[in-house]
């Protein structure tokens, strides 16, 4: 009996440590950034509930020591009451170093809270962004196209007529399911897929200044500190060292 064990107990080791060879384990990596962004935006009245605004902005990161990407939007307000507003926003972004395209949907509730001359701003809603000429990497898992929940709380104080320093921090939820597919060591067997999901991807936290040109226009100088998460996969095959 006492053989029978420990012949038991040699067959569950060696299972055990294939099975674990075989598996696959996820790893967080954190990459943090501090950026500078700039530019403008114009902003109109259509009618008495609509409203659109048109921004460019330049982005340096790599610690402000590089310019990386170039921001083209267009967001759309609808006014549900005087505090509270539907916006949707369409994005376009040049990555500059990589030569890749990417394309943002955000669809926000705003609501703005006035006390004098300071305003604090709650903002939940959607972001579906798409990488479209983006490089896959064999072993990095992502969604193609992100789809994410974000929330946003800011401030905001008026100096004088023309000066808006502000601050604020927002976080990002990842809800689609990323897929990464694996081709195996050898011809006869079958690739693995393996998903991740629903995931903290981001935080990040802005403080900069707004300078207002005239009702329609203003200029925006801040600083992002960003807190990424990505989901990278690391495997290892049974057969294989």
């Amino acid at each position: 009996m006492k053989k029978l064990y420990i012949i038991c107990a040699v067959i569950v080791a060696v299972v055990g440590s294939t099975l674990s060879a075989s598996a696959q384990f996820y790893q967080t990596t954190h990459v943090e950034d501090v950026q500078l962004h700039s530019g403008f935006q114009v902003s109109g009245k259509l009618a008495d509930r609509w409203g659109v605004v048109w921004g460019e902005e330049l982005y340096f990161g790599n610690n402000i020591s590089q310019f990386q990407k170039l921001y083209s939007r267009v967001m759309v307000h609808y006014y549900l009451k005087p505090n509270l507003t539907l916006s949707p926003l369409v994005m376009h972004i040049i990555n500059t170093p990589s030569k890749t395209h990417t394309f943002v949907h955000d669809m926000n509730i705003i609501y703005t809270h006035r006390i004098n001359r300071l305003a604090i701003t709650l903002r939940a809603g959607t972001r579906l962004q798409d990488n479209l000429s983006a490089v896959k990497e064999d072993r990095v898992v992502k969604a193609n196209p992100d789809f994410s929940a974000r929330a946003h709380i800011g401030a905001a104080y008026r100096l004088c007529e023309h000066f808006e320093p502000y601050a604020n921090i927002e976080t990002f939820l990842m809800l689609t399911p990323a897929t990464c597919k694996m081709m195996p060591v050898g011809a006869d067997r079958n690739p693995s897929v393996y998903t991740t999901g629903l995931y903290p991807s981001r935080v990040r936290s802005n403080v900069g200044v707004k300078v207002l040109i005239d009702p329609h226009s203003s200029l925006s100088l801040y600083w992002r500190y960003d807190h990424t998460q990505t989901k990278y996969l690391s495997y290892e095959l049974a057969d294989a060292p």
